[in-house]
This record gives structure tokens, sequence and C-alpha cells, in this order.
């Protein structure tokens, strides 16, 4: 009986600038739930890619039972029972909940699939997540919550021996994370083996037998859960102190920017109306599912209002019919899918930054490269980017670097507003720290700041005022933050 279901040694990967693994090693025992953990950039998601065949190592040998193993593509592992449910979603949003769950590895009867047999062994994995829903139906039609259950679903259907889950509570209710917890622990029982990545580190100490702790694509610890304390593998993790982000109370401009009146867009939201101030940070924050993001993609452009909703800018009406009117008038949008909707991966940190520049920087009908070079310079070093070079590829960049570029792009481009869907979400506990700081600063500057998050902890740090989102319409506003507790917002959220 060998020890390790899975066993990695001196595995080592390097990426054009930087060393993203340097001889690590993993040992996975049958039947644990292992936590790995590590700031943005600290080689997580490379190691468990090597894993699952999706990139493959420099040096270094995989075992599994003892056996040696080399996995050249996803098919591979998956022919050993190794599974991943990535951070990012990867459904195809017009196939149904049923197919999306199936895909590639369909429930078949005389050659042809069984839609029968699809449909309920569909529900039947949804249900072990505590899932109820019509399977039939588009999945694009469901919730990012949802959907992220529907990925899970999904890594189930193949009976893993391995599942590796990459940040899989983000943007999932408390009851959805307490379902998704006991499934775990159940397939557990059953001996299944599971990776757990997460920034979460209270997820980490409830849910795991064994934590592995990785910085700057090394390995400094590997400890049972239970002989380790959250604040010791912050420490661990940072390779210093890390203090966390407290609140810092400022002073806040009377003008209005943007205002909001009776916004509604059937099945999402209803009468919608709030303002945002110069300079000030406004946190939207409520279950998921409420509408928060619904609510901003609507102001910004990206989805049409209903008839009557109005939409003003320092006083003035304005008509906000898609993106490039929101951007004309000053306001920018950061997505919450950073990968899919925020950075273009093959293009360069300068390409990215300037992309909606490049318009201004034109002269005599060509593009000024030495001022959008002196531009991205300027925020690289501002805002603290770290990046080999400006021409590096943006994707070879963690995700907390990744999220300053995309803000940098908005303040090159001059923007007075800027709209933050979760700026924070699969970052690191430093790096979280830095984007509460960039948002200050932004702020300071008079730009108007709104933070849709579900991390009411970040809301209390930040906000100058807090509007919660029920079921789509406004619960509440908190305006004296100082003297609220998280107790406070959650009252609000499920009154």
């Amino acid at each position: 009986m060998y020890e390790y279901v899975v066993e990695m040694k001196g595995i080592s990967k390097s990426f054009p600038g930087t060393k993203a693994l340097d001889d690590v090693a993993l040992q996975l025992k049958k039947g644990e739930i292992h936590a790995l953990v590590g700031e943005n950039g600290a080689g997580k998601s490379t190691l468990m890619n090597i894993l699952t065949g999706q990139i493959s190592m420099d040096i270094g040998e995989i075992f599994m039972e003892g056996k040696p193993v080399r996995f050249s593509s996803p098919k591979d592992a998956l022919k050993k029972s190794i599974v991943l449910v990535p951070q990012e979603l990867n459904l195809v949003p017009e196939l149904s909940i049923a197919e999306n769950i199936f895909l590639g590895n369909e429930i078949l009867k005389i050659r042809l699939i069984d839609w029968k047999s699809t449909c309920k062994e569909a529900e039947k994995l949804l249900e072990l997540l505590g899932v109820h829903v019509d399977v039939t139906q588009p999945v694009k039609k469901l919730s990012a919550a949802y959907q992220q259950l529907v990925s899970i679903a999904r890594a189930l259907a193949y009976s893993p021996k391995l599942l590796i889950l990459d940040e899989p509570t983000a943007v999932l209710t408390k009851n959805e994370k307490e379902n998704l917890f006991k499934s775990m622990r159940k397939l557990k029982e059953n001996g299944t083996t599971m990776v757990f990545i997460s920034h979460h580190l209270d997820e980490v100490m409830e849910l795991t037998d064994r934590v592995t702790i990785m910085r700057d694509g090394h390995v400094v610890k590997v400890v049972n859960t239970n002989e380790i304390t959250k604040d010791e593998m912050i420490n661990l993790m940072a390779g210093k102190k890390v203090e966390k982000t407290k609140r810092i109370k400022r002073k806040v401009s009377d003008e209005i920017f943007f205002e909001v009146r009776n916004l509604t867009r059937k099945g999402e939201f209803e009468d919608i109306s709030f303002h945002v101030k110069k300079g000030e940070i406004l946190c939207v924050t409520g279950l998921v599912g409420a509408g928060r993001t619904e609510i901003f993609k609507c102001a910004f452009g990206i989805t049409e209002k209903e008839p009557g909703g109005k939409i003003f800018i320092e006083g003035r009406e304005v008509n906000i019919k898609s993106p490039i009117d929101a951007i004309k008038y000053g306001i920018g949008y950061v997505s919450e899918e950073r990968r899919h909707d925020g950075i273009t991966p093959n293009m360069s940190v300068m390409e990215n930054m300037m992309l909606p520049s490049y318009g201004e920087l034109k002269k005599y009908g060509l593009i000024d490269y030495e001022k959008a070079v002196s531009i991205t310079n300027d925020y690289i070093q501002s805002f603290r980017i770290k990046t080999p070079s400006r021409d590096t590829l943006i994707k070879n960049l963690s995700g907390g670097n990744q999220q300053k570029v995309i803000v940098a792009r908005w303040m090159a481009k001059g923007i007075k507003m800027l709209i933050l869907d979760e700026p924070t979400r699969g970052i690191d506990v430093n790096a979280k720290g830095e984007i509460h700081q960039l948002i200050r600063e932004l702020a300071d500057k008079g730009v108007a700041v709104v933070v849709i998050s579900s991390e009411i902890e970040e809301v209390l740090a930040l906000a100058d005022r807090i509007m919660v989102i029920q079921r789509g319409k406004i619960g509440g506003y908190i305006n004296d933050v100082d003297m609220t507790t998280q107790e406070d917002v959650l009252k609000v959220a499920f009154q």
C-alpha cells in the first residue's frame, strides 16, 4: 500500500522572465483534503496545471500510487481520474446545465446520447451540492455562484480519485459554501483525495487536513492544519508579518458626480436610485445573486435599462446606451471576470494598459509610442506593478498585478469614476492590501469609486458609505461605517 495517491518531486518550471517553480515537492494522501496556499504568483496554479497536463514541467517527476506518470494533456490526467475545477469558469453558455456537466463525458445508449439518463444523473450530482434547478435550461441563465457549482458537478461526473478545486468558494454564499463543504467531507469519507486552493484561510482552517504553503515558487512548509494558526500561515506566505487592512477615515466632497434614478431591468433589479460623490468610495454588498453586478453593468451600458430609468452626471441627464458612451462620460469598469473580460492575455502589459487611450495618443495619424512608453512606465512605478518589463505578456503576471494594470488602464484614460466588481477576488492577502491602498489613492485624487464586494471585511475596510442590495432592490444604506460590524451589514442583507 503506497502512502501517497500522488507524489510530485523536484518540479521546476520557467516562463520568459520568471522562474515559476523551483524544486517543488507535493505529497497527497488518500482521502485527505489538502490545502495549497500562497500569494498570487507563488506557483500554486502552475503546479496544478502541470499535474493536470495543462502545461509541461521543465524537470521533475510525478508518481501515482508509486508508479511514475507523465501527462502531456488534460486528457491524460482525466484517464487517471485527476480532475481540476479552475477558478475561471469554462462552461459553454448556450448549452444546458446537463449538457455542460457531461460535456466530453457523455452517457451513451447504443452509441447515442441517453438524454433521460444525462438529466437524471446531472440532477443527482447537483443535489449533492445542495442545488435544485431545471437541468435542461441554458447554463447562461444561472448566477455566477450556480455556474461555479455546475463546474464542480461536472468534475464529480468523472468520479475523480483526485479532485482539485481552485478558489471554489469565491462567489458562493454562506449556505452554498456549507453545502459544498458537506459534499467534500462525504467524498473524503469515500476515499477521494482533494486539493483545496483558497485565499480564504478561515475555510482552510475549517475544512482541510494538511496544508502546503508556497512562496515565490518554493514550498516553505507542509503541516497538519490543526498544528498551525492562520496568522502563522499568513506570515509564511508573505515572508514577513502582514498587517490586516485597517479602515482609514476619509473626508469626502459633498459634490455628487454620478446619480441613478429609478433604474429597472426586468428579472434582475427594480427601481434602483443612488448617487456617488466625487472622491467617495461607495461599497456595494449583499448576498450573491442579489443583483449587485447587474445594476452596475446596466449603469455602464453593458445591458439595456427599462424606459423610465435616468442617469445623471454632475447634475446633467445623460443617455448611456453602451460602454463607449460610459467611457466618453469618464466612467471606467473593472469586471469580476478578470481573465475573460479584463485582460487581453497575449498582449503586453503596455498594450493592455494603453488599449482605451490609443486614440488620444495619436500624433500625425500615428500612435505616439514614446508617450505611451512614458505613461506605462509611470504607472508601473506609481502602482508598484511587479513585472519583468512593460513588454511582458500580461498573462505571465500574478492576479494582483494584472488587476493593477487594469486599474492603471482607466487612470491613463483620465476617468472620473471607476466601478470595480470584486476587485480582490482570487488575490492573495498581501496583494489585496496593495489594491485597497490603490483604491484609496484614486479616491483621494477625486475619483468617484464604486466597489462591489462579497467580502464584508473588505467593505468595512474601504467604504465611506455602504449600499446593501437585497433581491434586486436597495435593502438599505450604512453611512456611519466606523460604528458598523459585519453582523450589522448581514442584518441589512438578510432583512
